[in-house]
């Protein structure tokens, strides 16, 4: 009979030991489910965040290179039309210029001559005039009177200028433009990096709910705030910045 007593006291300790252990489970389960639902959104919204960041760095870089390649495509042309108005026109202009002033000296040396000598100095300007009427096919530098300086010489800013006119679309080119877009999305990707950290914080908050049983409602929800307001940073600068 005793037996049978102890027996049955055995069995019913076992049973309320069992109870002890399988009455909290639903509530763990639940808490793991928390910080794992917690712990996969933080992680796909900074993985969304960080793309996010990632492909407006990306377009900031291009708009740097963009800019680069049209400064020295602008440069180029810049230096190209200088090259031209220094290096073909005027060295033409001068020898114009140089050739009319012997024909004016030659024809005035001439009206105080006679003679033979007349004649050899009338010669010798009509040399320097056909000089001139064969450069000045090739020289628009020397021909356009716009260009003449007050001193008889060329304004070669006013040349310079002319010769840009005629290439409109590089003289247009602005990589300022495309340099101050470009350091715009470097700012923006920069402030959309700053959304990570609440997202972060938010993570970290969900590890720490896995061992701390007492506070784990408490972390979660605080996590789910803190990640909250990373979506929202985020969100401000992508619609905002």
């Amino acid at each position: 009979m005793a037996g049978e007593i102890l027996e049955a006291t055995a069995v019913e300790s076992r049973a309320v030991a069992v109870a002890d252990i399988v009455v909290p489970e639903p509530e763990v389960k639940h808490g793991h489910g928390g910080v794992a639902t917690l712990l996969t959104v933080a992680a796909v919204v900074a993985a969304i965040i960080g793309f996010r960041a990632a492909v407006i760095s990306s377009s900031a870089s291009n708009d740097w290179q963009s800019a680069l390649r049209t400064e020295v495509k602008r440069s180029a042309a810049a230096m190209e039309d200088v090259r031209t108005l220094y290096e073909t026109e005027l060295p033409v202009a001068l020898r114009i210029l140089e050739a009319r002033t012997v024909q004016a000296e030659l024809l005035a040396a001439a009206q105080q001559q006679s003679g033979a000598a007349r004649t050899a100095l009338v010669m010798e300007a009509s040399v320097q005039s056909q000089i001139i009427t064969a450069l000045s096919q090739s020289s628009d530098l020397a021909t356009n009177t716009d260009y003449s300086g007050s001193s008889g010489g060329f304004d070669l800013a006013k040349a310079l200028a002319a010769l840009r006119s005629e290439t409109p679309a590089l003289v247009a080119l602005n990589p300022d433009q495309l340099q101050a877009s470009g350091d715009a999305l470097a700012h923006k990707a920069q402030l959309m990096t700053l959304a990570l950290i609440p997202t972060s914080f938010a993570a970290l908050l969900g590890v720490l709910a896995q061992p701390l049983m007492r506070r784990r409602t408490l972390l979660l929800r605080s996590g789910a705030a803190v990640l909250a307001a990373g979506v929202v940073v985020a969100l401000a600068v992508e619609l905002v910045a």
